[in-house]
């Protein structure tokens, strides 16, 4: 079995600007058929949906492919993250939401002719 890419990301009220408890539920991109993850770079089979834990923090592990990224719960405005890209070194996390000081990335894809594209928050698409 292949290792896995690990994922982690936080849900934040923006009101209070802490993190909240969630739903995530995890699909293969533009569809609505639920992906298999991980719970280790193992693969060690995940429940998907998940709940975060009480501070809105989350992870899990997938194979390196694009994923929708669904978030819900008790007074959460239902969102999801389209086409999230789980890519790099295996058992090794990824995050759409970098800390503090690191270079925010809005979209990390493949062009046909195999080059990874950084789009950065600030371009104009």
């Amino acid at each position: 079995m292949a290792n896995k890419v690990g994922y982690h990301n936080l849900v934040i009220d923006v009101a209070t600007g802490i993190g909240t408890q969630a739903t995530i539920t995890v699909y293969d991109a533009g569809t609505l058929n639920l992906s298999t993850i991980y719970s280790d770079v193992a693969g060690t089979a995940e429940s998907n949906p998940f709940t975060t834990d009480a501070y809105g923090r989350f992870s899990f592990f997938a194979d390196p492919a694009e994923y929708d990224i669904k978030v819900s719960g008790a007074g959460i405005t239902t969102y999801t993250l389209e086409d999230v890209s789980i890519i790099g070194v295996f058992g090794q996390f990824v995050t759409s939401q970098p800390s503090a000081g690191e270079y925010r990335v809005k979209e990390l894809r493949m062009s046909g002719g195999g080059n990874i594209i950084v789009t950065h928050p600030d371009a104009v698409e």
